[in-house]
């Protein structure tokens, strides 16, 4: 009986170690990477080699996902309107630097993603009320949204010829018809001053809207802000008619590149409508409207997925050693004709050259068009 004690004695304690070290994986907060940067300047890309007859549903660029996360730390706050039930409580704590890991998509502010070429952000919001301010966010706070505007434009203000697209793609914890949080946002956007450069919706039809058009001849910065907020304003482009970004949903390369394979043809088809992203609304063509391809390895919650995801450490890292690989495939040329909005996590990461590849694939692809 006393062996037997001390044999279970053992197994308990082999157990709790093996937890504990599981424990002590998922809360690791380091992604073990270095940065690789670039050396080239493509904070003017746009004004040295676009033609400003081109359309700009037309023009190919680099897209953040989840733009604004590298404000993001270990220990920043939970947000609860944008984290699953898992990331939250008792869970949530016990595997806060494992979520952190799956959470955290770019390393540049937005001063610099706008300096190395990047041109349309994924942005998401939510209200930090213990800070009482609207914080960008993806699962945890990141940045003050008024200091993330003041970056962008001072990017703006010193850059004529450039314009991008600011997608207000999720607004956590309020609904679409919330005209309280619409003002609130929208005032910040105007004090910070980029509603000056913004292209107002109506003033011609999206599909007809030059580079010329959005640049004043290439004497000013642009900006193309959309959202699915349900107010209206001229500064504003409606999601439902604006663009289409499906979403692969997978964490696998075969799958995602058959979902880009897939997404492409049915773009060309003409089958693919715009505001997909929405219930109930009807869109329009998609060859009319800005086409994104999401060309992101998303987490699975299930046994695979989360070993999976302990494997490639983070969504930084997987994004630093997988987008090479992306950009080298026999077809990437044909995705992005079709979708010429390249949207990737850890965007501006130039190991094995990758920035420096793909604008160099986004500027062919833009002077290959005949205008």
């Amino acid at each position: 009986m006393k062996k037997f004690s001390h044999i279970l004695k053992r197994i308990l304690i082999i157990i709790f170690m093996i937890i504990f070290a599981v424990l002590i994986s998922l809360n690791l907060s380091l992604s073990l990477y270095s940065k690789v940067k670039t050396d080239l300047d493509y904070s003017s890309w746009m004004l040295e080699n676009l033609n400003g007859n081109q359309r700009i549903i037309d023009v190919s660029m680099i897209g953040a996902h989840d733009a604004f996360t590298s404000g993001m730390k270990v220990h920043s706050s939970t947000d609860f309107d944008s984290a699953a039930m898992i990331q939250t409580g008792i869970t949530g704590a016990l595997i806060k630097g494992f979520s952190y890991r799956q959470s955290k998509t770019q390393i540049s502010d937005a001063l610099t993603l706008l300096e190395n070429g990047i041109r349309y952000f994924d942005v998401r919001l939510s209200y930090h009320d213990a800070k009482e301010a609207w914080y960008t966010t993806h699962t945890y706070y990141s940045d003050p949204l008024i200091d993330v505007l003041g970056q962008i434009n001072e990017f703006l203000e010193s850059h004529p010829g450039e314009f991008i697209i600011l997608d207000i793609q999720h607004v956590y914890g309020v609904s679409y018809d919330d005209s309280a949080a619409y003002e609130e946002i929208m005032t910040l956007i105007s004090d910070s001053g980029i509603l000056d450069y913004c292209y107002q919706e109506g003033s011609k039809a999206l599909n007809e809207i030059t580079v010329n058009d959005v640049t004043n001849n290439q004497t000013k910065a642009g900006v193309i802000l959309i959202s699915k907020f349900e107010e209206e304003s001229p500064y504003v482009w409606d999601y439902e008619t604006t663009i289409r970004s499906n979403w692969a949903n997978t964490n696998q390369d075969d799958m995602l590149y058959h979902f880009l394979d897939d997404e492409m043809n049915v773009i060309i088809s003409g089958e693919a409508m715009t505001g997909n992203q929405m219930a109930d609304v009807e869109g329009i063509d998609s060859r009319n409207a800005f086409r994104v391809m999401q060309a992101v390895w998303t987490m699975q919650m299930d046994m695979d997925g989360i070993f999976r995801a302990i494997q490639d450490r983070s969504l930084l890292y997987k994004a630093r050693m997988k987008n090479p690989d992306l950009i080298s495939q026999v077809e990437f040329s044909d995705w992005m004709a079709a979708m010429p909005i390249v949207m990737i996590d850890y965007a501006d990461s130039n190991y094995q050259e990758c920035l420096d590849r793909l604008m160099e694939k986004v500027i062919e692809q833009n002077q290959s068009i005949i205008i």
